[in-house]
């Protein structure tokens, strides 16, 4: 087994071990909270900011060690706040988390890239690091390349704030989108969200079991559309 799927495979057996205990702990508690819509508003107003401030902490760490996809973290948000303020939530800690993994990889390099994605996986995108096209990142940010952008654009000379703006108009709808799912959840009978918590579970891990196929298949159809996109910008340019 490579390095990097062993090193995956241990964060996410200590991550399910600690949610276990966590359940154990607190589950009947956090469940009955969870299922009564005035106790939980109670709850995060006693907490202040320290709610939104944790969560906008949680999503932007996220992107950088990956541990949980970011749609639970987005879900999550709209069930705890709404869907307005869970999606503005989860869109700050979306482009604080994108601003941390840019920062961190101007900072520490390749090697750090190479930690996260894997060697194998940067090769792949090395010509990438060497542009500043807009359209090139466009594209990256539009399909589900997940955070690699951002540690390609470490690597690159492309500004922050283009980034950024990329990442605002496309990726913070669907952050929205998600938030509002999440928000919805609170309407749903104990055994109707069980069965949500339980297909988002499922989802996991089909794609923990089977992430380098689909990373390999995603940024396989990624690089066509580039390509494509090249060809008829050599083509407009050449009548």
């Amino acid at each position: 087994m490579p390095q990097q799927a062993v090193r995956r495979f241990w964060i996410a057996g200590a991550a399910l071990f600690l949610c276990l205990l966590a359940g154990l702990r607190w589950g009947d508690d956090v469940w009955r909270l969870l299922q009564n819509e005035a106790a939980l508003e109670a709850f995060l107003a006693d907490l202040g900011w320290l709610g939104p401030l944790g969560l906008i902490f949680f999503n932007a760490i996220q992107i950088v060690v990956a541990p949980v996809p970011g749609y639970v973290v987005q879900i999550a948000s709209g069930y705890l706040f709404g869907p307005v303020w869970g999606g503005v939530w989860a869109t700050v800690g979306l482009l604080l988390g994108a601003t941390l993994s840019m920062w961190l990889v101007r900072r520490l390099g390749r090697p750090i890239v190479e930690r996260l994605v894997g060697a194998k996986r940067l090769a792949r995108w090395e010509g990438v690091t060497r542009s500043d096209k807009l359209w090139i990142w466009l594209v990256l940010i539009l399909t589900p390349t997940g955070d690699l952008p951002y540690f390609l654009a470490g690597l690159s000379q492309v500004k922050f704030r283009v980034i950024l703006l990329l990442t605002l108009l496309i990726r913070a709808p669907t952050t929205f989108v998600a938030a509002a799912i999440g928000a919805g959840a609170i309407m749903l009978s104990w055994w109707q969200l069980a069965l949500l918590l339980a297909l988002l579970l499922g989802v996991l891990l089909l794609f923990m079991r089977y992430q380098d196929r689909i990373i390999d298949s995603i940024d396989g159809w990624t690089m066509q559309r580039i390509e494509q996109q090249e060809d008829t910008s050599h083509e407009y340019v050449n009548m």
